[in-house]
């Protein structure tokens, strides 16, 4: 088979939640229900609605049975964030006198972001090339395999012993599966989620910041001031009420497997990304030896199909 017998034939290229219709409809009627929302927009810092979210997230990742994300009680620190892009410029902002090191295939933003703010970086190509000074973000799953960073484990250890700043970004937890990882490491000072790639919130960019160390910046003096996205807190506490972080991985992992045994590529695990070899999707690499495809619309068909 081809990607040509199903009916999506757009681009494979990004990352998209899936359309999950259960959790889409719970939304639309938890939005339009007879929820009070007159004192909803009022920023006067009464509100319980991003407090009330960044509790349940800590609540919420430990429930998975699914991967071992172990140490998160050593980042007693929570902040609610615009996705996780804002954490990731207020940790740049912080150590803009360091070089930044990132893997190639990782979200391209860092490199964006490091152009526009005159940042010094450059891509990982080998571990060994580390030293004082620098200061990484990572994010696992790694954003190109759906998997960890093959390397994470040495970077990490490397990052101890130089004394280098490290955030990791779990953005793609909650559809994800066989993800093991020991946070409660000297050097990462941050970590990072989202419910975006997880549930079809990616508009609502809810966001949790997790810190060992409080540290006064914007986003801390907005989250004390009450000055946050309150829809993206109720939306999320909400989703994740409704399902738990191996809700996706579980009801569409079948799905995935059969799309990639149609089209001959390797699933990850990551439930929206596959692998490919294929000269055809060479367009869509992002500098590693496989393509990593979103395959999230087909996933959606071909549950359909067998539902």
């Amino acid at each position: 088979m081809t990607k040509n017998d199903y009916n999506y034939q757009g681009p494979l290229n990004g990352a998209y939640a899936i359309q999950d219709k259960f959790i889409t409809n719970e939304l639309k009627e938890f939005a339009m229900s007879t929820y009070e929302w007159r004192d909803f927009f009022v920023a006067d810092g009464k509100t319980n609605h991003s407090k009330q979210f960044l509790t349940s997230f800590k609540y919420w990742v430990r429930k998975s049975n699914n991967n071992n994300i172990s140490g998160l009680n050593q980042f007693p620190h929570t902040t609610q964030t615009n996705g996780t892009s804002e954490a990731f410029t207020m940790f740049m902002m912080r150590h803009n006198k360091r070089k930044f090191k990132f893997f190639k295939g990782d979200f391209m933003m860092h490199k964006i972001a490091s152009n526009v703010m005159g940042v010094d970086w450059e891509w990982i190509k080998d571990t060994s090339s580390l030293s004082k000074g620098d200061a990484v973000i990572i994010s696992c799953p790694f954003s190109d395999t759906g998997d960890k960073h093959e390397h994470h484990d040495t970077l990490i250890q490397i990052c101890n012993q130089l004394d280098i700043p490290v955030l990791v970004d779990m953005a793609y937890f909650g559809m994800c599966s066989n993800i093991n990882i020991n946070l409660d490491q000297p050097c990462i000072e941050e970590v990072t989620f989202s419910l975006g790639k997880t549930f079809p919130l990616i508009g609502a960019r809810a966001g949790v910041r997790f810190q060992r160390e409080e540290i006064d910046d914007p986003v801390l003096f907005a989250n004390q001031h009450g000055i946050v996205n309150n829809f993206a807190a109720m939306m999320g506490q909400f989703a994740m009420e409704v399902a738990g972080p191996d809700y996706i991985a579980d009801k569409y992992k079948s799905a995935q497997l059969e799309v990639c045994r149609k089209l001959n590529l390797t699933p990850t695990n990551c439930i929206l990304f596959a692998l490919s070899d294929k000269l055809s999707d060479k367009n869509y690499n992002r500098g590693n030896n496989l393509t990593r495809l979103c395959i999230s619309k087909l996933i959606e068909e071909e549950y359909e199909q067998g539902h």
